[in-house]
C-alpha cells in the first residue's frame, strides 16, 4: 500500500510535528507532504532526515518569515500537492492540510487538532494578533477569511473519515463542518518525566506568548499575587511582558525539551488560561506530576481531574485566576495522581488507536 502523510508547515518541532513522529513509527514507508519545509529546525530532532514533498510555497523568499502571513494562498497551494498515486492519504491538519485534493480510489483520513481557528472560532484573535483589525483594512480581511471559510467547508467533503483530537475538537467539527469524527488524543512522551519528591515554590507557564494564550493576564495576577512565576516561551507578547513583569516573575525565552522537562518535574503548578483544543503542555505537566491550574474550557476539561490533579476555573480573567491559584495554596493535591492520570496520553496508546481506526476504515470499504 502506498501511503503519504500531509502536513501543513514544518518549522518546528511542536505539537503537530509530533503527530508525524508518531505517524511514522506506524508507517515509515510513507512519503511527507508539506506547504513548507525548513530542514536546519529539525536538526537532531526525530525529523532531522526526513525527505518532504513541498508546495509552490517553498520556491517564495523568505518564506520562512513569510508563510503565516500567506494565508489567503494557502487552499491553492495545498490543492497543488499532487498524491494522486497514493492509495492512503493521512492529512494531520490544523488549517488547510485536510483540503488536499484526492479521488474516489482514495481512502483519505484526516487528523484534527482544530477547524482553521482564523476562519472559524478565533477569527477576532487572528485580525487583533496580524493588526488587520483597523478601520481600511477590516472589511477587505473579514472578507478573505469568509471566503476561506467557505472553501473550508467544502473541503471537508474530501476526507472519508476524521479524527479529532478531542472532544472539544470533535464538537467543532460537528459545528463547522457537520461531520462526525472518532476521538484520538493526541501523543504525549511521559516516559521523559521524573517527578521530583519535594514541589518547589513556583509556579510555571510554556505557552507561545501570543494574545489567545492570555499570558498578560496570568502575569498580571502573579503580580498581585506576588508569587514566583516562570514564563516559557516566545511571541509577540514578549514585549508587554518585560513592560509589566514585577520581580517575582522570570520571564524565559524559548527553552529546549531537557529544560522545560526540568521545570515541569520540580514546579509547584502549572498555570495555563488558554481555551486550548487538546494543550499538550498541560498533559505533560500532569506526567511530570504537575498539578493545573487551567481555565475550564477547552482540552483543559478532558486533561484535568479537578480537585484531584488541578483546579479549573471559570472566568478568563486574571481576578478569576488569582481566586484559584488562592483555593490551591490551601490545598494539597496528590503528584502521584497527576503522573497517573496523564498515562492516558501515552504515545504507545497513541499509535495502537490510531493504526486500530485506520485498520477498521480500511477494511470498511
Amino acid at each position: 500500500m502506498k501511503i503519504a502523510i500531509v502536513h501543513e508547515w514544518l518549522s518546528t518541532l511542536g505539537g503537530s510535528e509530533r503527530i508525524l513522529v508518531e505517524a511514522l513509527k506506524i508507517y515509515p514507508q510513507a512519503d511527507i507532504f508539506a506547504l513548507t519545509h525548513f530542514p536546519k529546525n529539525f536538526i537532531n530532532t526525530p525529523l532531522e532526515n526526513v525527505k518532504v514533498n513541498t508546495s509552490f510555497f517553498q520556491k517564495i523568499p523568505n518564506v520562512e518569515n513569510l508563510y503565516r502571513k500567506l494565508l489567503p494562498l494557502m487552499p491553492l497551494a495545498i490543492e497543488s500537492l499532487d498524491v494522486s498515486k497514493y492509495d492512503l492519504v493521512i492529512s494531520l491538519s490544523h488549517a488547510v492540510a485536510h483540503g488536499v485534493k484526492t479521488h474516489q480510489n482514495q481512502k483519505h483520513i484526516s487528523y484534527i487538532s482544530t477547524p482553521m481557528r482564523y476562519a472559524w472560532h478565533m477569527r477576532d484573535d487572528y485580525l487583533r494578533l496580524h493588526k488587520l483589525n483597523k478601520p481600511l483594512i477590516h472589511s477587505a480581511a473579514r472578507l478573505t477569511l469568509n471566503l476561506l471559510r467557505r472553501w473550508d467547508k467544502s473541503a471537508s467533503k474530501r476526507t472519508d473519515s476524521f479524527i479529532a483530537n478531542s472532544h472539544w475538537t470533535a464538537s467543532h467539527i460537528k459545528q463547522a463542518w457537520n461531520r462526525e469524527s472518532h476521538v484520538i488524543y493526541p501523543p504525549v512522551d511521559v516516559k521523559r518525566f521524573s517527578p521530583a519528591k519535594e514541589r518547589e515554590h513556583f509556579y510555571l507557564l510554556v505557552s507561545r506568548l501570543v494574545p489567545y494564550k492570555m499570558s498578560v493576564e496570568i502575569v498580571k495576577a502573579f503580580n498581585e499575587l506576588k508569587l514566583p512565576l516562570i514564563v516559557v516561551g516566545d511571541g509577540p507578547d514578549i514585549a508587554e511582558l518585560y513592560e509589566i513583569a514585577k520581580e517575582n516573575i522570570e520571564l524565559m525565552f524559548f527553552q529546549p525539551d531537557e529544560v522545560v522537562t526540568d521545570l515541569m518535574n520540580r514546579a509547584k503548578a502549572f498555570v495555563y488560561m488558554a481555551t486550548e483544543d487538546f494543550g499538550i503542555a498541560m498533559a505533560e505537566a500532569q506526567a511530570a506530576g504537575c498539578p493545573i491550574i487551567a481555565y475550564y474550557k477547552g482540552g483543559a476539561s478532558e486533561i484535568v481531574k479537578d480537585g484531584e490533579t488541578g483546579i479549573l476555573f471559570k472566568e478568563q480573567t486574571s481576578a478569576s485566576l488569582i481566586e484559584a491559584i488562592n483555593k490551591f495554596e490551601a490545598m494539597k493535591l496528590n503528584s502521584k495522581a497527576a503522573s497517573e492520570n496523564a498515562a492516558r496520553f501515552s504515545s504507545e496508546r497513541f499509535r495502537d488507536e490510531f493504526s486500530s481506526f485506520i485498520v477498521s476504515s480500511l477494511r470498511s470499504e
